[in-house]
């Protein structure tokens, strides 16, 4: 089904990875694909989005990111890796785009809505992004992982005016064995989990360093970092880019 909603109200040991060593995303005028998917493991229609945005994965040039949100959680299960905050950013689409609010939802590159399962529009979106022009780059150089954080720089160019910088931290997959709701007796995997997410707002032409902290728990092992530079006023995602922690 289709769940519609109404509004509601330790120290960690330094690495360092270059991104190009990690990151599908190719360098010079290529566009990037952004596939934001909105999803719970409380939701049965979520699973085969959930596995159709694992498809994409590993293809050149494409991010995808898997935010989990909280308005699931009161009809019997609460999932582990949801957060409101991911709830308020799908809010936000919704109202940009005038949509409805549902699960599993889609957004591709801030601009094009769709059911996450819908295999066909997906692909011919994808397509089509990747194929446009890039008007700016994003371009991880270093991610250093110190004492619960993770420190990003990275280099901005190129149309970069009224835009700012998201940054997320994943955890790569997760399975987890559903013991209520909707998926009860079901073990689910998750990829591109979207873990934390902090917003920029100051990003300059060139370099730059920020930091967004990791979760308590979690093993670095499994973790990336992706960057979007997202245009205030269409909300356009222009440029993206990601490095893993290894």
């Amino acid at each position: 089904m289709l769940w519609f909603c109404t509004a509601s109200s330790t120290g960690e040991k330094k690495q360092t990875l270059y991104s190009d060593q990690s990151s599908f995303v190719k360098r010079g005028n290529k566009n990037v694909a952004v596939l934001e998917l909105f999803t719970s493991q409380g939701c049965s229609s979520c699973p085969p989005a959930d596995r159709l945005l694992a498809t994409y994965r590993s293809k050149e040039n494409v991010i995808v990111l898997s935010f989990h949100v909280d308005y699931w959680n009161r009809l019997g299960w609460t999932d582990p890796f949801s957060s409101k905050a991911f709830t308020q950013r799908q809010y936000h689409y919704a109202s940009v785009m005038h949509t409805g609010v549902y699960t599993p939802q889609l957004f591709i590159n801030g601009q094009d809505e769709m059911v996450g399962s819908d295999d066909r529009k997906i692909s011919r979106a994808v397509k089509k992004v990747l194929e446009e022009p890039a008007g700016a780059a994003l371009s991880i150089k270093t991610v250093k992982a110190e004492d619960g954080q993770v420190s990003v720089n990275f280099v901005a160019s190129g149309n970069i005016r009224h835009s700012i910088v998201h940054i997320a931290l994943i955890q790569k997959m997760a399975t987890t064995a559903i013991k209520s709701g909707e998926n009860q007796g079901l073990t689910i995997a998750n990829y591109d989990i979207v873990r934390n997410f902090r917003t920029i707002s100051d990003v300059i032409d060139g370099d730059n360093t920020s930091a967004i902290s990791i979760p308590a728990g979690t093993d670095q092992k499994d973790m990336a970092v992706a960057i979007l530079l997202q245009e205030k006023n269409t909300n356009k995602v222009s440029a993206a880019d990601q490095a893993a922690l290894q």
